[in-house]
């Protein structure tokens, strides 16, 4: 008995939508009347720091809006018109912008796995949405304004963490000037999307946004599909000393279940590009829900405090025709219908925070004090295993004839109930003090109790794993002002995440430790133009791989390496975008095989750059002004597993988009062509092990039109 059921979008069950596109006329005409019911309210609000392709300052680093001249450590800030510019639809498509990171596994293309100066994989718990860990598969979508991103040991503000950094996926706000946008876009594929964003004041100090989104578009390989329906409300209010922002988020989605293909003896199957090697039941469904909320109040000019509280969930499921075998003599490929139900996946936050400056002995303090406790939780109900099956032949392949079954025969019941949950508990402290108008010193630290608890099995509940402890993460960094516009630094930080494996004997593996070192430099060169470079050394400490199937730690791994980033307006109406970084990602101590001592980390590219140009310019005889650009990015070699058994080719990938602006319709009126892969590169962006090498997409158009008013 076949039990799968394919999730399917209702448009019933989300009004809102359909509320929110034909109201768009209704709320922009009543935008005068709340204007003249509530009460005047003047906000005064930070300078935007964001101009172009340019950021001057972030809040990954310090939780306040800080000038990157004035942190020790590297940050990157890919902003809305970088975005824009390349209809970005994925963290992967935001971070060709960013040095030092590349794909890594990414679960089928169903999770956001990132490698970050040579550590990192998918749900490792780098990935942020405005400060809260996220539980979310992938986490970029229409409410995304922004991503900042902090490499290096980030442990001392964000707990439990490997040594590559954050990534924090800033969401746009409610805004006190009406808005709204409407929008679609079709794909050279096949579909496409829909996007209506309104915003404005409600009076009283209030104001609110609405985005909605609804996308079926045709998956690029083969079969399949990529649909969601997003509905993401947020109200935000201005008191005289008090202000609140409460965001929801609801995201319904059924997306392609893709391994890729596989290399053999080193080398990638000879099949056609787009073929694949499972099945049409691969995919994967589920319901996305994120809460956040932030109380802020103002004791004065220099002091504030702020609570927050985050919580995240997802509910999905998958089924997935595994490969396990290729003969590549005969073609015949060995698969197993498998699939996974009842997936729920959450994190709870709250934290306290005290935000202020200072002046004690003659030297001005920027102090940030907190506690915070965060829940994390994985969980499974139910895994499905089938029989091998060697009826596919990947020379004349044929599709649709392989599912997952899923009922009391094919369950292995060992693995249901699978239930992993860590709770942490922290206060910390970082003072970035002015010791004079040259030199900051930067000091803090974390003291972090942790409790993590695992079981499985229904009857009976096993317990898998129970461990406690505690953990010191110190921060310390130096920053000396070579002019107002020219930083240099150094910093040293520490990191932690607790083990997850346990012996034969029931003993919990030791957490992984990592210890960042960091030099670098930071260029203000105008208002508009940002320059960063570094060089960084990051040693990790008893580090889990998947070797061979087998997950076990090793005793040491290293990543040593340069980042260069150059990002703003060169010249009048031209902004750039270039990165470059150098990384020896690799396996120092192996501890139980010594033949993998001096093995590349998986995934990990020794050279990556990206370059691209945007230029706004004026046709004369023409109506409106046009924005042109394209470039290209560039990912070296890449090990594809720890043991270095074969290796993933170098690409360069090239992009290019034109976009027209009048004012045809409402205030803007915008119709852009983006070309991504120019010239039809063949390329493979990640592998989670010989059989499981993910490729990249081939050359597609997206159209897409939008009216502002």
């Amino acid at each position: 008995m076949n039990n799968n059921k394919p999730f399917t979008f209702k448009t019933q069950r989300h009004p809102a939508i359909i509320a929110a596109i034909y109201g768009v006329t209704v709320l922009s005409a009543a935008s005068s009347m709340a204007a003249e019911s509530g009460s005047t309210l003047t906000v005064s609000a930070q300078e935007n720091s964001t101009q172009g392709y340019n950021a001057t300052s972030s809040s990954v680093a310090s939780k306040t809006p800080t000038p990157r001249l004035n942190e020790a450590q590297s940050i990157s800030v890919v902003t809305q018109q970088q975005l824009e510019d390349y209809q970005a639809s994925s963290l992967a498509d935001a971070m060709r912008f960013v040095s030092g990171v590349s794909e890594g596994n990414t679960l089928a293309g169903t999770e956001d796995g990132f490698v970050r100066r040579g550590f990192g994989s998918n749900s490792d718990g780098s990935v942020y949405r405005d400060g809260v860990r996220s539980s979310q598969g992938l986490n970029f979508d229409a409410t995304t304004e922004r991503v900042e991103v902090l490499k290096g040991s980030a442990s001392l503000l964000y707990g439990i963490q490997n040594p590559g950094g954050v990534i924090n996926v800033v969401s746009k706000k409610p805004q006190y000037d009406w808005h709204t946008k409407v929008s679609g876009r079709s794909s050279s594929e096949g579909g496409g999307a829909g996007t209506v964003d309104v915003t404005g004041p409600l009076g009283n100090g209030f104001a609110f946004r609405l985005i909605a989104e609804k996308q079926n578009q045709d998956y690029w390989r083969n079969f399949g599909s990529d649909k969601h329906t997003l509905i993401a409300p947020s109200l935000q209010w201005y008191g005289e000393k008090a202000s609140f922002l409460i965001s929801y988020e609801d995201y319904q989605y059924d997306i392609p279940y893709d391994r890729g293909t596989a290399f053999i003896n080193g080398k990638p199957l000879d099949i056609g590009y787009k073929d694949r090697l499972d099945d049409k039941a691969n995919h994967a469904w589920g319901h996305n829900k994120t809460f956040n909320a932030h109380y802020d109040w103002q004791f004065n000019d220099d002091w504030s405090t702020r609570v927050t509280f985050g919580w995240n969930q997802r509910q999905y499921d998958n089924n997935e025709v595994r490969v396990t075998a290729v003969n590549p003599t005969t073609g015949v490929v060995t698969r197993r219908a498998d699939a996974n139900r009842g997936f729920n996946h959450k994190t709870k936050y709250v934290s306290w925070d005290l935000l202020g400056s200072q002046q004690l002995l003659g030297m001005t303090h920027n102090i940030v004090l907190g506690t915070d406790y965060e829940m994390n939780q994985t969980y499974r109900a139910h895994q499905f295993q089938g029989k091998s099956n060697t009826g596919f032949n990947f020379t004349a392949p044929q599709y649709d004839i392989l599912s997952p079954v899923t009922n009391s025969t094919t369950e292995n019941t060992a693995n249901a109930n699978n239930l992993n949950r860590i709770h942490s508990r922290s206060v910390y402290a970082k003072d970035s003090i002015s010791l004079t108008e040259d030199w900051i010193a930067v000091l803090g630290g974390r003291y972090q109790h942790y409790e993590q608890r695992a079981s499985k099995g229904f009857d009976p509940v096993v317990e898998t794993l129970n461990s406690e402890g505690d953990k010191f993460l110190p921060q310390a960094g130096l920053i000396y002002k070579l002019t107002p516009d020219v930083s240099l630094y150094t910093s040293f930080s520490k990191s932690f995440t607790p083990s997850t494996d346990v012996d034969d004997d029931g003993n919990v593996g030791k957490p992984e430790q990592g210890t960042t070192w960091e030099v670098g430099s930071k260029w203000q060169i105008s208002p508009k133009l940002f320059a960063s470079v570094a060089l960084y050394r990051i040693d990790e400490r008893d580090m889990s791989l998947s070797i061979n199937g087998t997950t076990r730690a090793i005793n040491k791994a290293r990543s040593s390496g340069a980042e260069f980033e150059l990002n703003g307006e060169v010249l009048p109406g031209w902004d750039l975008s270039a990165n470059y970084s150098y990384d020896k990602a690799e396996i120092v101590d192996d501890g139980v095989n010594s033949a993998n001592n001096g093995n590349r980390l998986q995934n990990a590219p020794r050279h990556s750059g990206a370059l691209y140009l945007s230029h706004n310019l004026s046709i004369r005889g023409v109506p409106g002004d046009f924005r042109v650009g394209g470039g290209a990015r560039y990912i070296g070699t890449r090990a594809g597993d720890p043991e270095n058994s074969f290796t993933l080719p170098d690409y360069v990938v090239a992009d290019s988009f034109i976009a027209w602006n009048n004012q045809l319709f409402g205030e803007k009126t915008q119709l852009k062509l983006n070309m991504n892969n120019l010239f039809n590169k063949h390329y493979y962006t990640s592998s989670g092990g010989n059989l499981r090498v993910r490729e990249g997409e081939t050359r597609n158009l997206m159209l897409e039109a939008s009216v502002e008013f």
